[in-house]
């Protein structure tokens, strides 16, 4: 789904700033590919952002784009999204919120949940260091992939999302 233009234009600020205050170069190449990933939140993963900034920067390389995802990653101006054993996808939403995971097609939404919100390590798990973050991942069927009052249907091979992913334009195949 395309986020608003506000909301894309407060990520791309933000994303950008971050870079600049952590040394990295503002590249033409790096901001496009901060513009693909922030205006957007169906979670794609590195060929589709790909795909979307060589649409505006033909020079682009696959390589760059991985580069450039992955230092987003590292600086935690961006979440890495594992999908039902698919490729790693990237979400540019680093407000607390939750994923619902479609583990037939590896469709992925953004849930919000105050109450998932304050999940926490219960007293008296022995855990072998100190916790940093949780992470709350729903796995299930999508509605694309099971209609509803259908009995879910048996696949051989998974659809991509961007078979029923509403918002997909100009051919882009959007992965959330």
């Amino acid at each position: 789904m395309p986020v608003s233009p506000t909301e894309t234009t407060r990520r791309v600020e933000s994303l950008t700033g971050a870079l600049r205050e952590s040394g990295l170069r503002l590249t033409h190449q790096r901001l496009q590919v901060v513009r693909e990933i922030a205006g957007t939140d169906e979670h794609p993963d590195v060929e589709t952002v790909y795909r979307g900034v060589r649409e505006r920067v033909p020079t682009i390389s696959l390589d760059t784009v991985y580069r450039t995802l992955g230092a987003l990653a590292g600086l935690g101006l961006v979440l890495r999204v594992g999908a039902a054993g698919g490729p790693a996808r990237y979400d540019a939403n680093t407000s607390r919120h939750q994923h619902f995971v479609c583990t037939r097609c590896g469709l992925v939404r953004d849930l919000e949940s105050v109450g998932l919100d304050s999940l926490g390590l219960p007293e008296g798990v022995p855990v072998p260091g100190t916790v940093e973050s949780v992470e709350v991942q729903f796995k299930g069927v999508c509605a694309q992939c099971s209609p509803p009052g259908a009995a879910p249907a048996q696949r051989d091979e998974p659809h991509r999302p961007a078979d029923h992913v509403s918002g997909a334009s100009q051919g882009k195949e959007r992965h959330r």
